[in-house]
């Protein structure tokens, strides 16, 4: 069970108040332990406390070290005087230990030297407090509270210093995560721009267009490569497909240069709109390509070919 400081002190207001109400009924009761100056001092403490009491419920800090200080000047006022010269009394503890609990290093050292004083006033300088041997015991006690103090006040320090850093440390993640969802989001967009973009270049590099019913025209330019062909085939087939086309022209008047590759490419992209059952003729052939063909000894034997795709127009 966790206790936080706020509870401590309400606590030892409770146990003050209820000691000071058992010390008057056990006065009242045994008339022979009966003390004025005690009975006196616990009637007019009962209403003191209670009135601290509430006033720390409330969030008034002050009412903390007022409590120090009456019991401080109490205990130093009722102890009695038998504990003054002769017998060391307990009481002398209490003003220090409440310090340790609700105040400081500085009030414990602060109400134990004020206790001191004032028993050594009412002793007028002499009895039990004036003996080395007692007040060396007692001040060892005292250090001994204070740097208990003083540890438990670094440990507390060191305990809210690493939780400020945990939680800096914390916010520094969460930023850093939140930039990168944020890159990341960036980074999808962009993706999906490029995806597009690919989708359209891959459009205008492979085109297909309806000339008339049934009839299909692709017009290549630039250099066919073994992607271009394969977005190619695929487009023309698609196309074929979902227009029910009976014929597919092909027109490489745009095509600069025509190797074995580019030739092969061809042929399959024909091979594969034939399985459909769609014709396919080959336009735009011209001189220099006809020649590097032939010097390369590629044979497009089975395939149509024209001049234009006006003319295989006219033909059909």
């Amino acid at each position: 069970m966790r206790l936080t400081q706020r509870q401590v002190i309400l606590a030892l207001y409770l146990m003050l108040i209820i000691g000071s109400i058992l010390s008057l009924i056990y006065q009242l009761i045994l008339p022979h332990v009966y003390d004025t100056s005690l009975f006196i001092g616990s009637i007019a403490v009962i209403p003191i406390l209670g009135g601290l009491f509430l006033a720390y419920w409330h969030g008034h800090e002050w009412s903390r070290y007022a409590m120090l200080i009456l019991i401080t000047l109490l205990s130093g006022m009722l102890i009695d005087e038998n504990y003054l010269y002769e017998h060391f009394s307990l009481t002398a503890f209490m003003p220090p230990v409440l310090a340790l609990i609700v105040a400081g290093p500085a009030w414990l050292i602060g109400t134990t030297t004020s206790l001191i004083v004032i028993l050594l006033i009412r002793a007028g300088g002499q009895g039990i407090y004036t003996d080395p041997i007692t007040m060396l015991i007692y001040t060892m006690v005292v250090v001994g509270m204070f740097m208990a103090r003083i540890v438990m006040d670094n440990a507390q320090q060191r305990a809210e210093q690493s939780a400020q850093e945990a939680n800096a440390a914390l916010a520094s993640t969460r930023i850093h995560a939140e930039e990168l969802a944020q890159k990341a989001q960036e980074l999808e967009a962009q993706n999906a721009q490029q995806r597009q973009l690919i989708e359209l270049v891959s459009t205008l590099e492979t085109p297909a267009v309806l000339l008339a019913e049934g009839v299909i025209l692709a017009p290549i330019i630039g250099h066919l490569d073994s992607r271009r062909a394969r977005d190619l085939t695929k487009r023309l087939l698609r196309e074929v497909s979902g227009h029910n086309a009976k014929m597919v022209i092909i027109d490489i008047a745009g095509v600069p240069t025509v190797d074995t590759s580019v030739a092969q490419a061809i042929v399959r992209t024909i091979q594969a709109i034939r399985l459909l059952g769609c014709d396919v003729t080959i336009t735009g052939i011209s001189a220099s390509v006809a020649a590097t063909m032939t010097h390369l000894g590629i044979n497009l034997n089975g395939v149509r070919t024209a001049r234009t795709p006006q003319e295989v127009m006219q033909i059909a």
